[in-house]
């Protein structure tokens, strides 16, 4: 018999599974992914678009964008206004983001609402208005967030750092919503044009999540099923390439604080040093008492946070330790934190490996809790040109990484003779500190 003051035994905890969806295809050629998800009377909605950025006429970078904004702005059934009062009216919400690889319009609606929303998210896609004077205010609002964008410190060292590790001829090293030269030659020819080649269902996904019906499916053959474009296009994903190593100082006259960018070209899902990545990323500069962090922040304060930002794209990606720091301090805290990233006198240990994949295992269920948090990491697989069955393979490989392998895929990516370096800051307070220590920058303007 157990006394009463002895604690129970604790299992260790089963092995989380991903819930798979279930797949089906339109004879248009939509690929549908139903993800029920009981309790979840709020359905989750993504129709993901397969429309690369190479896609865009070169003279007019930033149209995927502009298309998609005025999408929701009216449509031929709903013209102006009254397609916003429609998707009021059932307690809708529609928004949507282009990347490099698909543009993507998210839905969240109660479920009782949602065989309604399908048929209003298939009128955006197949029936817009792109009236002019909403391709011109889509523009202009455009440049408006251009001119932020270089305001930004943190956001102009990151244009920057794209810029310095991708080489120019690839669409991804360059803004996806496009420079204000090419957005401000947008016009609504160029929109419909646009919108009538590329807005098309064969290579395009549905997906939903949430407390569904069998009735699920007919809905959406209810709304998409007579989504026909005539003719063909093959989207062009192309692979990148590495830039040569680049470091840039992007002045910011009296700036009292710099954000630096130093890393380079990472890897993509699909490599199979991904799970290596991600418990290395984690060790170094994922978590609050990383490595970075803990040297950088806690027992130097030089900083508020830093961080190593691993961000994949469908082929390659970008990996980079990030963060802002006082003028005064940032050659110190350059030559520091890459001196962190150099794992081959320090390498991942063992304890480290373990925190990480704890981490990762036991937050999943938390990530796939909700219709919205199943929908929106599917969307990013479908662009990223992958399947459900990579988080359950994902999640496999992680169990599998060791101190060994994590500090192998790190080293391999992050060389330090190999480091890009971006600093946007008081060029007049940072130049020479930086180049005593060893970092000799080139200005650059973006």
């Amino acid at each position: 018999m157990r006394r009463r003051d002895q604690r129970p035994a604790v299992a260790a905890p089963p092995r989380w599974r991903f819930g798979m969806p279930h797949a089906a295809w339109l004879d248009n050629g939509l690929e549908v992914l139903i993800c029920p998800r009981e309790g979840q009377h709020i359905a989750s909605v993504c129709l993901s678009l397969d429309i690369p950025l190479d896609a865009e006429p070169s003279h007019i970078e930033g149209v995927a964008t502009i298309t998609q904004r005025c999408l929701d702005e009216g449509t031929v059934a709903h013209p102006g206004i009254t397609f916003s009062e429609a998707l009021e009216d059932i307690g809708a919400v529609l928004d949507g983001s282009v990347g490099f690889s698909a543009s993507q319009l998210f839905l969240d609606v109660p479920t009782a609402g949602l065989a309604q929303a399908l048929k209003l998210l298939a009128e955006v896609v197949t029936q817009p208005e792109l009236a002019p004077v909403q391709v011109e205010r889509h523009r202009e609002l455009r440049l408006a967030d251009i001119d932020q964008t270089l305001a930004s410190s943190a956001r102009s060292a990151q244009v920057g750092f794209r810029k310095a590790c991708i080489p120019r001829r690839f669409r991804v090293s360059r803004m996806a919503g496009g420079s204000a030269t090419r957005v401000a030659a947008i016009t609504a020819d160029d929109v419909r044009d646009f919108h009538a080649t590329h807005y098309r269902p064969e290579g395009a996904t549905v997906i939903i999540s949430g407390d569904l019906t069998s009735e699920v499916y007919s809905w959406v053959e209810a709304a998409f099923g007579g989504w026909e474009v005539p003719g063909t296009v093959n989207p062009l994903h192309t692979p990148i390439t590495p830039r040569a190593r680049h470091r840039w100082l992007i002045d910011r006259p009296g700036a009292v604080q710099a954000d630096i960018r130093l890393g380079g070209l990472g890897i993509d899902r699909t490599d199979p040093r991904w799970a290596d990545l991600q418990v290395a990323n984690y060790a170094l500069g994922g978590a609050f008492l990383s490595r970075l962090n803990r040297v950088l922040r806690e027992e130097h304060g030089f900083t508020y946070g830093v961080h190593l930002v691993n961000q994949p794209m469908r082929t390659g990606g970008l990996l980079a330790v990030q963060g802002s720091f006082r003028t005064e301090v940032v050659a110190q805290a350059v030559a520091l934190a890459a001196e962190i990233v150099d794992l081959s006198h320090n390498p991942i240990t063992e304890e480290e490996v373990a925190q990480a994949v704890r981490y990762y295992t036991a937050s999943a269920p938390l990530r796939y809790s909700t219709a919205a948090g199943v929908t929106q990491h599917l969307a990013a697989l479908v662009a990223a040109g992958l399947s459900a069955e990579f988080i359950d393979a994902n999640t496999y490989a992680l169990s599998q990484v060791t101190a060994a392998s994590a500090t192998a895929a790190l080293t391999g990516l992050l060389r330090p003779d190999q480091l890009s370096l971006v600093v946007v800051g008081s060029a007049e307070h940072l130049a020479g500190p930086l180049a005593e220590a060893g970092w000799a920058l080139t200005q650059h303007s973006l």
